[in-house]
């Protein structure tokens, strides 16, 4: 067989392997990980997770994607792909219903503490 190179011997096998072994390895993200990154960067959005109330421009989930590639199974299916004005708007009625609480919370203890003390 004419055009066959010889076998390397084992010490060239093991000094390729060795090199090999000891260059950093680029994660392969599943193509769910990257449907999902193409697709906010498309449409100018961020993915955010509803379990962990987390919004993530496009850049940082797949930088994260990319180093911690995996997690949890059901992860994928919760992530969503929108507009990060959602999230402002969002956080805009927690801090007005917050600030109302605590308005009504400062005129009770307020209230409490105009009248006099109790004996008993």
């Amino acid at each position: 067989m004419g055009g066959e190179r010889p076998l390397p011997r084992e010490t060239e096998l093991s000094k390729r392997f060795k090199e090999m072994s000891s260059q950093p390895k680029e994660a392969r993200l599943p193509a769910t990980y990257l449907a999902i990154y193409e697709q906010a960067k498309l449409q100018h959005k961020w993915i955010y997770d509803p379990k962990l109330k987390r919004w993530q421009t496009p850049e940082e989930f797949f930088e994260n994607e990319k180093r911690y590639s995996g997690g949890e199974a059901d992860r994928l299916s919760r992530l969503q792909v929108r507009d990060p004005m959602d999230g402002i708007k969002a956080s805009y009625v927690q801090l007005q219903d917050l600030k109302e609480r605590m308005e009504l919370f400062v005129q009770r203890v307020l209230e409490y503490y105009k009248q006099p003390p109790k004996r008993t």
